[in-house]
C-alpha cells in the first residue's frame, strides 16, 4: 500500500518527486488495465443473457445465466467446422508467410548485394495497398489455378499478404547480426544454408516470435477475406460463422457474445503463452538500425 506523502522540504523534495511520479505511472497503468479488462468482462457476461436481458440490463449482471448460449452457439453456427477451418487456415498461412519472409529477409538484409535495398523497400510497400484492392485479380487467378472451393483459396491471399510485415520485421535483425557469425561458419565449412538455418536463425527467434503474433492475430480475426472467398459453407472460417446470428430484423446477441468469447480464447492464451518473446522482439526491434 502506498504511504501518505510526506512533507515537502528541500532535503526530502526528490524523494517526494519519486513518489508522485511512481503514483502516477501505477495510476496510468491501472487506467490502461481498466480499458482492457472493462470490455472483456463485458463481453463475458453479454455471452449469458437472452436478447431480451441484453436490452433490459445491458450493463448488469444476467438475471438469469443462460449457459446454453454456448451449446447453442456451437451448433448453430457450426463452430466445429469453422474453428478447425480457422486452425487450419491460420497455422498454414503464418506457416508458411514466416518462412518464406525468413528467407527473403536473409537475403535483402546483405545490403552489400544489388537490388537490396529497393526490393525491400518494394516488400515494405505492400503494406500501403488495401486489400479490397486486390479482389478481382484474385478471384482470376484463383480461377485459373482452380483453388475455389478449397481452403488454399484462403490460405494463398494469407500467406502473400503476410509477407510485406514480416520482411519489415525480419530485416532489420538479420541486417544486425555480427557479418563475422557467417564468415566465421563458413570457414569452418558451413554452406550457405547452414548458416542461416543453425546459426543466423536462432538469433532471430524474438522477431520470428512478434511476426507470429502479429500476422497470427489479424488472420485469426479476418472476416473481409473468407467472406469473398469462401464459397463453399464448409471452408467458411470463424468470424464468418459467427455472423449467421446476426439477421435483418433481430440478432442473437447472446449467441453472437458466446461466438465471440470462443473465437478469441485460442488467440488469447497463445499470446498469454508468447507474451514474453513478443515483448523481446518488439523491444529489441526498437534499437536496431
Amino acid at each position: 500500500m502506498l504511504q501518505p506523502l510526506p512533507k515537502a522540504t528541500k532535503t526530502n523534495w526528490p524523494r517526494l518527486t519519486q513518489r508522485l511520479v511512481r503514483i502516477v505511472r501505477h495510476l496510468i497503468l491501472i487506467s490502461a488495465c481498466l480499458l482492457v479488462l472493462v470490455p472483456i468482462l463485458y463481453l463475458l457476461l453479454a455471452s449469458f443473457k437472452s436478447v431480451a436481458d441484453f436490452f433490459a440490463r445491458p450493463y448488469g449482471l444476467p438475471s438469469v445465466w443462460q449457459w446454453q448460449n454456448y451449446t447453442q452457439a456451437w451448433e448453430e453456427a457450426r463452430i466445429a467446422v469453422t474453428l478447425t477451418n480457422s486452425v487450419i487456415v491460420t497455422t498454414l498461412s503464418v506457416l508458411f508467410s514466416t518462412v518464406l519472409a525468413a528467407l527473403a529477409s536473409y537475403g535483402l538484409s546483405q545490403r552489400s548485394k544489388p537490388l537490396a535495398t529497393p526490393l525491400y523497400v518494394l516488400f515494405a510497400s505492400g503494406l500501403l495497398i488495401p486489400v479490397q484492392m486486390t479482389v478481382l485479380p484474385l478471384f482470376i487467378l484463383l480461377r485459373q489455378l482452380g483453388l475455389f472451393g478449397t481452403l488454399f483459396s484462403i490460405i494463398m491471399p494469407y500467406t502473400a499478404l503476410g509477407l510485406p510485415l514480416a520482411v519489415l520485421v525480419l530485416v532489420p535483425f538479420f541486417a544486425a547480426l555480427p557479418v563475422d557469425l557467417g564468415h566465421s561458419a563458413r570457414i569452418d565449412g558451413a554452406n550457405e544454408w547452414q548458416v542461416f538455418w543453425l546459426i543466423l536463425l536462432p538469433l532471430v527467434r524474438p522477431a520470428l516470435t512478434s511476426v507470429v503474433i502479429l500476422n497470427g492475430v489479424w488472420m485469426w480475426n479476418d472476416f473481409f477475406i473468407p467472406l469473398v472467398i469462401a464459397i463453399k459453407p464448409a471452408i467458411q472460417t470463424l468470424p464468418v460463422g459467427i455472423m449467421s446470428f446476426v439477421g435483418v430484423y433481430s440478432t442473437e446477441w447472446g449467441l453472437v457474445f458466446a461466438s465471440v468469447v470462443v473465437s478469441a480464447l485460442p488467440v488469447v492464451t497463445a499470446y498469454v503463452l508468447l507474451t514474453r518473446q513478443f515483448v523481446a522482439g518488439i523491444s529489441a526491434g526498437a534499437v536496431k538500425g
